[in-house]
């Protein structure tokens, strides 16, 4: 065992640099390393400097490097390896590493992370659909937990979100966490049992994502993924129910594209990274893009005519109308139709064809319907590293992603009524670390998250509930409310707008001491929540 040789690690990247000194058993202790290649001294009065030109640093591991010292001058550099794998020794935590290669080069849908968490060990999740409108974002379940129970992490800062009640993907009105894209991701572990209490919050996994630094060479990419309708095969359902004015094929188009761009400002001192992904899709297959419906035997022609009711009435006659419900049968004559169905049938969309449509035969007919959702989701992301001095280092963070989804036929199945659901993320992380001695560093951050989520509908023309004639229980309510034909369409949404915030504020600070082969770390975690919601009408 040889004590106080000096082991200096440099990071390859940004030339930073940390050092510390073996003890009396030869031990010696870094901490708070940030995740990265690293090149590694070892050397000593009286023995040769032993050098590791390439030692990669992964997050939430701890490494073991031993190095053996010949007897020789300092200035004699024996290098050990061109590039050392260490193997874990310094603890039992059950995990899976993916790195940047293998987060790009896997095929992901809507290039979402999330995708591959389940090729951990213990990790079980639904089979992504390809078809799905947004992000895709998956829930995985982690030794049988549910969920919402498991930890995500976006460098160093937790990203859970309270509106989602720690769901990772949106749930309606309630924002999810942010995604960034694969080219910006620079490694992310998932630790699935026995990990160390500084991440157990939760009781199922906890997904720790590193995002890319800037270095002092200057890096970047450029990316376009396509997904397009000429492509695509046609779903059986569609092709049978499709009418001649129908297109051909269900459209599911998707654009992703974007860059990423890395680099000195002061080489040495000020290292900057910065991404920015943009997604297009126009989905005729997902949940409120394609719909089916059957719709009641009713007339072509003008409904605001004297006759109409008369029509309906005799178009009707002999139809059951769902009278097995409990409902009364449309009167042959059409005596019985209430005011407020004729005003209903009557609503006109603003291209002049009529909100409920005609059924086109004397007798009930299924009709699907496809108008191509929309989803047009931004994210940009800008980090950047400032040496202070050889002690200290500020590293900053930042990102935000909107993901707004606009959908014909959310809550309803006919044409007319779209919503808007519009989510997004605010992540900031501010983190000073300093290296006090060579055995004591402290590292002490600040986070921030917010999580916003607004869904509203664009309401009909004339749908108010006194334009319908519907008497109206609550006072100032000027949206319809949801209207259910037993076994055929269902129209309106009352619940409409609806809100939720899920903002954090966290403090935290936590040291590590090293004495001889012993590591003692400590520190506290100070975090504020705060929570809005506007269930909707």
């Amino acid at each position: 065992m040889i004590r106080d040789a000096q082991v200096t690690v440099t990071n390859i990247a940004t030339s930073q640099s940390r050092t510390a000194l073996t003890g009396n058993d030869g031990f010696y202790r870094i901490t708070f390393l940030p995740p990265g290649k690293y090149k590694v001294q070892v050397g000593v009065a009286g023995f040769q400097t032993a050098e590791f030109p390439s030692i990669t640093i992964n997050v939430t591991e701890t490494h073991v490097l031993n190095a053996s010292l010949k007897i020789g001058m300092p200035t004699e550099t024996v290098t050990v390896a061109a590039d050392t794998e260490l193997i874990q020794t310094a603890t039992s935590t059950l995990g899976t590493l993916v790195g940047a290669e293998d987060v790009v080069a896997l095929p992901l849908t809507t290039r979402n992370y999330t995708q591959i968490l389940d090729f951990s060990p213990g990790v079980s999740a639904s089979v992504a659909n390809a078809t799905d409108l947004g992000k895709g974002t998956q829930l995985t379940s982690v030794n049988g937990s549910s969920p919402a129970q498991n930890n995500y992490q976006m460098d160093g800062a937790t990203i859970v979100s309270v509106a989602g009640l720690g769901n990772a993907s949106d749930q309606n009105v309630a924002a999810g966490i942010g995604i960034p894209n694969p080219d910006a991701i620079q490694e992310f572990k998932v630790q699935t049992s026995t990990f160390d209490a500084s991440y157990g919050r939760n009781p199922g996994a906890n997904v720790n994502v590193v995002t890319k630094s800037g270095s002092n060479d200057l890096h970047g990419t450029a990316f376009f993924f396509l997904r397009d309708t000429s492509l695509n095969a046609n779903p059986f359902f569609y092709n049978r129910n499709k009418l001649e004015t129908d297109p051909d094929k269900p459209i599911l188009t998707q654009k992703q594209y974007g860059f990423t761009l890395g680099g000195p400002a002061i080489r040495d001192k000020l290292l900057l990274f910065g991404s920015w992904q943009g997604s297009r899709q126009k989905n005729g297959l997902a949940g409120g893009g394609t719909v089916s419906t059957q719709l009641p035997p009713i007339p072509d022609g003008d409904r605001s005519a004297p006759g109409f009711a008369a029509a309906l009435g005799e178009m009707s006659c002999g139809n059951a109308n769902w009278g097995w419900t409990g409902g009364a049968n449309v009167a042959c004559d059409g005596s019985n139709i209430s005011p407020v169905a004729l005003n209903i049938l009557n609503l006109k969309l603003p291209d002049g064809s009529y909100y409920f449509p005609s059924s086109g035969t004397g007798g009930y007919t299924q009709r699907t319907f496809s108008i191509p959702a929309r989803y047009e989701g931004d994210q940009f992301l800008a980090n950047a590293d400032y040496v202070i001095n050889l002690q200290n280092t500020l590293s900053g963070r930042f990102f935000y992603t909107r993901d707004p989804k606009i959908i014909p036929m959310g809550y309803v199945n006919l044409p007319g009524n779209p919503q808007t659901d519009f989510h997004s993320n605010h992540n900031v992380v501010a983190k000073l670390t300093t290296s006090v001695r060579n055995n004591l560093v402290n590292e002490a951050r600040f986070s921030y998250q917010r999580n916003w989520g607004d869904v509203y509908d664009d309401v009909i023309a004339g749908a108010s509930p006194a334009e319908l004639g519907i008497s109206n229980p609550i006072p100032d309510q000027d949206l319809p409310p949801w209207i259910w034909i037993q076994g055929g369409p269902y129209m309106f949404n009352s619940f409409r707008p609806a809100q939720s915030l899920g903002a954090n504020y966290q403090y935290s600070d936590q040291i590590a001491w090293s004495k001889g082969n012993h590591t003692v770390r400590a520190g506290f975690e100070y975090e504020r929540v705060k929570y809005f919601s506007r269930p909707g009408a």
